[in-house]
């Protein structure tokens, strides 16, 4: 019987494992400690590659953090493109906003990028929320459109609502936010709550302000003159 031999056949992995691993490797430790703190001897060792391996595939730290963004470039995109046709305008919104959260609390990537776009002006982190920005633009119209008649704020009161989802929710792990601890099941319900109670008194606004606007109407047909309407519908 042949003698076999103490040597072990070494396992190479492809270009494209390498790559898998290393990006397997940075989402890792992104996740666990943020952008600011990734290092690249620290990705190396967590991908089982030398840092020579690492410089043939990537120039350096950013080029390997703008290929790993590139993932959520259209975060929300995907999630506009995901909504149930049959909602209406408030259903819709509500749906837009629950998703978001639902989303966000199910990626600690994502919220860890939202981290570094505050905390680092850099081109990755202005590409990122830049583009993000366009992708919301068409929702950003629709609700413009939407809300023509109601005099309301609509595009900063959205952005406020949006911020604070995301800023409790990359805030939760450090304490409580007007008491509430976003960690729990029962916090974040409480956040879901709210959002719908908020959006319902928006829709609210709006449709008082639609059916205001029908009465001045049906009333200036009527011939009743601008002040009269004036001083019993607008002033009241």
């Amino acid at each position: 019987m042949p003698e076999e031999s103490g040597t072990k056949k070494r396992f190479r992995r492809t270009k494209v494992a390498i790559e898998q691993d290393v990006m397997r490797a940075a989402g890792e430790m992104i996740e666990e400690l943020g952008f600011m703190k990734v290092t690249l001897t620290g990705v190396a060792e967590r991908a089982h590659i030398e840092p020579a391996v690492f410089y043939r595939r990537f120039a350096n730290l950013d080029e390997l953090f703008a290929r790993y963004t590139k993932q959520y470039d259209y975060w929300l995109g995907n999630l506009a493109n995901s909504i149930p046709q049959h909602l209406d305008p408030e259903e819709t919104f509500k749906w837009i906003l629950q998703n978001m959260v639902n989303a966000l609390l199910a990626n600690r990537g994502m919220q860890q990028l939202l981290v570094w776009e505050l905390a680092n002006t850099n081109d990755i982190t202005k590409r990122t929320s830049q583009l993000r920005e366009s992708v919301n633009e068409p929702l950003v119209k629709l609700l413009e459109e939407t809300f023509k008649e109601s005099q309301l704020e609509i595009n900063t009161i959205c952005s406020m609502l949006i911020a604070s989802i995301y800023y409790l929710i990359i805030h939760k792990e450090i304490s409580t936010f007007c008491l509430i601890d976003f960690t729990t099941e029962e916090g974040q319900k409480s956040l879901r709550i709210a959002i719908d109670q908020l959006v319902s008194m928006l829709f609210a606004h709006l449709y008082q302000k639609k059916e205001i606007n029908q009465i001045a109407e049906r009333l200036r047909n009527e011939g009743v003159s601008e002040d009269i309407i004036a001083k019993c519908i607008y002033l009241g």
